[in-house]
């Protein structure tokens, strides 16, 4: 049998209070800031611009193509990800015509390492499936929240084409 670490309880334990994770009181204050964090990716499509912007900068004429995004929501998404300082703007108005171009900031870079680590951490298969199924049977609220973002999916990616473990059908 295998011996469990006295801090970490056994899986099927329940909990208990002296089990909990301490956060210092200096970090309490910095939860609105994570909570906003949260607010903005969470909106529709912000999680497929952040991936696109972590390949590099991009105009936003590439975004719009490569996500299939119409203007007004691509314009609504960049601004919030743009006042959340995770994505920045770069003008050049020593080219004709004036280029523009969209880069993840070095918070917004930090934000797309953790989310890639947070897509690493994933479910069990049938547990993927299940919630999956339980997406597909509620409707979208059309707002991308927290709910329609689990297992990496949003309210947009249906426009994107699935991989192959997605896909059955492709193999």
């Amino acid at each position: 049998m295998k011996s469990t670490d006295a801090t970490e309880p056994p899986l099927d334990s329940e909990w208990r209070d002296d089990a909990a994770v301490p956060i210092p009181a200096t970090h309490l204050a910095n939860w609105s800031e994570v909570a906003e964090v949260i607010e903005t990716i969470a909106l529709r499509s912000a999680l497929p611009v952040l991936v696109a912007l972590g390949h590099g900068s991009m105009r936003y004429s590439e975004l719009s193509r490569s996500l299939h995004m119409d203007n007004k929501q691509l314009s609504r998404v960049l601004r919030r990800l743009r006042e959340a300082h995770i994505v920045a703007r770069q003008v050049n108005g020593a080219q004709r015509p004036v280029q523009v171009r969209y880069h993840l900031t070095p918070s917004g870079q930090n934000l797309v390492a953790i989310l890639a680590e947070l897509e690493s951490w994933r479910l069990p298969e049938d547990d993927r499936h299940t919630r999956r199924a339980a997406r597909q049977a509620r409707p979208d609220d059309g707002e991308g929240s927290p709910s329609t973002l689990i297992g990496g999916h949003h309210a947009g990616a249906s426009r994107m084409a699935p991989s192959a473990a997605e896909n059955p059908s492709a193999n």
